[in-house]
């Protein structure tokens, strides 16, 4: 395209709101454009869940505004990462381009990228379809330039001219029909629309529904109080632009069911949905949605949109899977994660120095070694050439580090498949979207989902390797540091923050009156409920990750977070302060307050001067401050007493 194109860059995410007609009749010129693309969605996720540094193109031609890229810059780890507004809890994100302007739009990005390479390290473009610009512009040379599938989002197509038996899947149409009546001989049995009036009074009650459904599950769902102001946003928005579908079912005037979804053009994206489990026996959720997609369909609506996730219930709807996908790119002068290049050698050496002088046990150094190798050859390169500077060559040498050299390398020679599953898992974290924000403990959970399903031991003690002896040695020494405390006992009562796959619980039962843990992620806390079955003095639940929830004040003598205080370390201040703060209001007067490990900062003064600050503010005594408590695992100990009065 020869015609010239006028390029502004935006910078502060107040800018944003200017452009929200202009943005919006851009949208209406895009036929491929979904909901989530619109200023309804993209500006409040701005305000309530970006950072304050966007990175947002406005192409202009003569006709007007031509294009849209809605970029931001994020923070984390060490790394600077430009992804498209929205990510984290949007289906589906892309640049907006008119038609005809599509490869001049994405180029546009391209040469902004290009031109600004000493203000990123990573660019991730996820949830994007196939069809996507961005997909088909050429990486500049010497980027590294990976393109994978990134999410299923099953969806269904509504045959046209179809009658209201032809709309359901067989299969569900015939449970459809029995709810319908246990509902009707309940009683009287209303479905409200949401209009501008009714906007507020039905998104409370779908917060309602769903938080009391998931609830009753044990579990967190995925629309915690920190995204309710955001969702209330776009739910107002999207209702004045006649997109919002939030629908409740009333049972004699009370909803007992809501669906939180938009429509627009031919598409109905079914966002989330919620129900009273006081009413399960009626499946009012059932026939909710049944009546959503008779109401689609009378507008027009041709095809139903699940979203990403292959949860089983979305193919009983007779749904199928359509892929999103998602790039990332690398340019040559990036800091490798978080770490400048040419680095890397010197924290392989470290690594294998730690083990030498005895500061970390072989397992913890092969860990370090790993992270800083990312490669199991790389590694082993590293081992052998330590070796060789020794002046060992093929033999085993003599003295203790030579021997801890030695133990080094049979540990990666043992556990060689363990170790490329470690591999694989401190990836994971070093390419998970994290660090501060409202969305921190969703992208949390989503993190350790994942660890969870790759190594359920490997996901809560890297250095474990995947052994649950190498586990069970590491969790003993925590005990035995809680016995040697004093800070557990037959009647004590103690709350973990984080408990992972509940290895803490299960050994700690035994020794105390009653054990709760906590985790944001529901695949960590299903572990932890298969490894406590039978264990009838232990709680589990999943956590919002914002605060403790209903958890009773003044219950437990010991809450004690073990390597999890550093996720709430990265997502900012607010969230530390706010733990500790719900750690005072659940602890007994005299309680104890243990973290072991308190970041990931490598700095242990500053971790120190923290928890001694917050220590001072929140009404407790430091007890330890950073000690280095154990052998086989490198975390520091830090121990706090709740002091009377505040």
């Amino acid at each position: 395209m020869s015609e010239r194109l006028d390029v502004k860059v935006l910078y502060r995410r107040g800018e944003l709101e200017a452009l929200r007609e202009p943005w919006n009749a851009l949208w209406n010129r895009c036929p491929d454009a979904t909901t989530f693309q619109r200023p309804e969605w993209l500006i409040p996720w701005c305000h309530e869940l970006g950072p304050e540094e966007v990175l947002t193109l406005v192409v202009r031609s003569e006709q007007g505004l031509v294009g849209l890229a809605p970029l931001a810059i994020h923070h984390y780890n060490g790394e600077r990462l430009v992804a498209l507004l929205g990510a984290g809890i949007t289906d589906y994100l892309d640049v907006l381009a008119a038609p005809g302007y599509e490869r001049a739009v994405a180029d546009v990005v391209f040469t902004c990228l290009r031109e600004r390479v000493d203000a990123w390290d990573l660019v991730e473009l996820g949830d994007l379809r196939p069809s996507s610009p961005l997909l088909g512009v050429e990486a500049p040379p010497g980027w590294s330039d990976e393109v994978e599938k990134h999410e299923a989002c099953p969806r269904f197509t509504i045959p046209e001219g179809a009658g209201p038996d032809a709309l359901l899947w067989p299969a569900i149409r015939a449970r459809v029909g029995r709810a319908r009546k246990r509902l009707a001989k309940a009683g009287d049995v209303r479905i409200d629309m949401a209009e501008a009036a009714t906007v507020d009074e039905l998104l409370d009650a779908l917060f309602a529904t769903h938080r009391a459904r998931w609830n009753s599950r044990g579990e967190g769902g995925v629309l915690g109080e920190e995204l309710w102001p955001f969702h209330r946003a776009v739910a107002k928005g999207m209702c004045a632009r006649g997109a919002l579908r939030l629908f409740g079912l009333r049972l004699d005037g009370r909803i007992i069911a809501s669906f939180y979804g938009f429509a627009e053009r031919d598409r109905l994206a079914w966002y989330l949905s919620g129900f009273d489990p006081e009413f399960a026996v009626l499946s009012p959720g059932l026939a909710m949605f049944a009546s959503a997609i008779e109401h689609a369909a009378r507008e027009g609506v041709r095809t139903i949109d699940f979203l990403r996730g292959r949860e089983p219930y979305k193919y009983e709807w007779g749904a199928v899977d359509r892929f999103t996908y998602r790039r990332r790119l690398r340019h040559q002068g990036a800091r490798a994660h978080g770490r400048d290049v040419g680095h890397g050698q010197g924290e392989l050496d470290a690594a294998v120095k730690a083990v030498l002088s005895g500061e970390v046990s072989p397992e913890v150094g092969l860990v370090r070694l790993l992270g800083a190798a990312g490669d199991l050859a790389v590694a082993e390169r590293a081992i052998e050439a330590a070796r060789a500077a020794a002046g060992q060559g093929g033999g085993e040498g003599a003295g203790e580090p030579a021997a801890r050299l030695a133990a080094l390398r049979r540990c990666l020679e043992e556990r060689r498949a363990a170790c490329a599953t470690v591999v694989e898992i401190l990836g994971v974290h070093r390419e998970a979207d994290g660090g501060a924000g409202a969305d921190a403990p969703a992208r949390t959970a989503r993190l350790f989902d994942e660890l969870c399903a790759r190594s359920e031991e490997a996901s809560v003690a890297a250095y474990s390797l995947g052994d649950p002896a190498i586990l069970e040695r590491a969790t003993r020494e925590v005990v035995e540091l809680l016995e040697r405390w004093g800070s557990i006992g037959e009647d004590r009562a103690i709350l973990q923050i984080g408990c992972g796959i509940g290895r803490f619980e299960a050994a700690l039962a035994p020794r105390v009156r009653e054990a709760w843990g906590l985790d944001v992620s529901p695949r960590m806390i299903e572990a932890a409920r298969r490894r406590c079955a039978g264990l009838s003095n232990v709680e589990l639940a999943v956590s919002s990750g914002v605060d403790l929830g209903d958890v009773p004040s003044a219950r437990f003598d010991l809450v004690y977070a073990v390597d999890s205080f550093p996720y709430l370390v990265a997502a900012g201040a607010a969230a530390v302060d706010r733990h500790v703060a719900e750690a005072r209001r659940v602890l007994r007067p005299g309680g104890e307050l243990v973290l072991l490990n308190y970041s990931y900062r490598g700095d242990l003064a500053r971790d120190a001067a923290d928890v001694a600050r917050l220590a001072a503010r929140h009404g407790f005594d430091v007890l330890v401050n950073g000690d280095r408590a154990f052998s086989l695992w490198d975390g520091r100990a830090y121990r706090l007493r709740r002091i009377e009065p505040l």
